[in-house]
Formats: C-alpha cells, sequence, structure tokens
C-alpha cells in the first residue's frame, strides 16, 4: 500500500501542482518506485488507518498504575 495523498502532497509543496492519484500512480511505475501489477491493484490508494484501527483519532488511554505498583514502605528491610 502506498499514501498517494502524502506524495501528491509532497508533488504539490515541490511543483505548485495538484495531481490526480492515477497520474501519481503513473509516476511511480514510471519512475520504478511501483511494479504495473502493483499499481493496477485498487488496494494500492491509502484510505486512513480504519482497516487498521477501531478510530483515526490520534489519542491514548491513560491508566492509573496504581493497582500494578506496591506502594507499601517495606523494601525487604528487618525490623
Amino acid at each position: 500500500m502506498v499514501n498517494l495523498i502524502y506524495i501528491r502532497a509532497a508533488i504539490q509543496q515541490a511543483t505548485g501542482k495538484v495531481l490526480p492519484l492515477e497520474d501519481i500512480i503513473d509516476l511511480l511505475v514510471d519512475e520504478g518506485l511501483i511494479t504495473t501489477e502493483q499499481a493496477e491493484d485498487e488496494n494500492i490508494i491509502f484510505r486512513g488507518y480504519a482497516e487498521f484501527f477501531e478510530t483515526e483519532e490520534a489519542a491514548t488511554k491513560v491508566e492509573r498504575a496504581d493497582q500494578y505498583i506496591d506502594k507499601e514502605d517495606d523494601y525487604g528491610e528487618d525490623e
């Protein structure tokens, strides 16, 4: 899978031109960066993270570590 959106953005930044994704695929084939077979695969275009993650939100879950840490002050010292 190739993130053509990022490649298009890089081309736009460098040249000021916004190319259709099909043209970008053709350029990648011409440059030998992907094969003709890969270019014909309808799944070559990155469509987001939905197929890999439950949400596209860049967030983490914060859990308290209290339940994992023994907070007693006894460090093995004899009393």
